[in-house]
């Protein structure tokens, strides 16, 4: 980051303090702070991106800049236990999920491979879109199946998937594996994210795992960086 940049940078910082004293989240274009910090929208920019970079402020595709609120507290090993909907109620959030699409198709081989299963299984494939405060934080794309599940693609799944694969279809989830990058958002998750292809994401995927020790579950989740902050607790013995 060039010094330039860095001390635009520092100048936005008690921009957005003063911004937040108002309540007012949205920044100016950056045309405008150009012409407020007199420097070139090209310094502008870098300063605003590595704002981004840290998760002190995000974009929104054709809205602009805003300061970014509060992180959900995240614990991965809750998940299972409480649903998305719950631990953001929790924590003050108003949360909702869209369904994007459901739609039945087969396991390749790299799925079947995930899944412990062989190529051609039937699958339902289930992609949504979850937000907190109508702000999109989170892409899901769920494959489970279709032989262990039969009509849940006809169910209710803008709440949680878990409640309904526990009490409509009696399955336990014995055991969850799960694998946690640093990735960028691809095309398709950053356009239902409202976000630029390529900002920086956390994604998770996990397999779920019945009672009878067959994958039923196989989930690939991408969440906006500046969205939460995983924590985890442990007990002293």
């Amino acid at each position: 980051m060039s010094t330039r940049a860095n001390a635009i940078k520092q100048k936005l910082e008690l921009r957005l303090k003063q911004l937040l004293a108002t309540g007012d989240l949205k920044l100016p274009s950056e045309r405008i702070l150009s012409e407020e910090f007199d420097t070139t929208r090209v310094t502008i920019r870098e300063s605003l991106r590595q704002l981004e970079a840290e998760g002190v402020i995000y974009r929104e595709n054709r809205r602009g800049w805003f300061i970014a609120p509060p992180r959900l507290n995240y614990d991965p090993r809750v998940h299972t236990k409480t649903s998305f909907m719950d631990y953001a109620r929790q924590q003050g959030f108003i949360p909702r999920t869209q369904v994007l699409k459901v739609t039945t198709e087969y396991a390749d081989d790299y799925v079947a491979a995930m899944m412990a299963t062989s190529p051609g299984k039937p699958l339902y494939r289930i992609e949504r879109m979850r937000s907190l405060d109508g702000r999109p934080v989170l892409y899901e794309n769920i494959l489970l199946r279709a032989d262990l599940l039969k009509g849940l693609d006809e169910k209710d799944l803008s709440g949680s998937l878990h409640e309904v694969i526990r009490n409509d279809f009696n399955v336990k989830i014995e055991r969850t594996d799960l694998e946690l990058t640093v990735s960028t958002l691809p095309e398709k998750q950053a356009e239902a994210l409202s976000a630029p292809v390529g900002l920086s994401a956390l994604h998770f995927q996990r397999r779920y795992y019945n009672e009878h020790g067959a994958v039923f579950e196989f989930d690939s989740e991408y969440w906006r960086h500046d969205a939460i902050a995983i924590g985890f607790g442990f007990k002293n013995k």
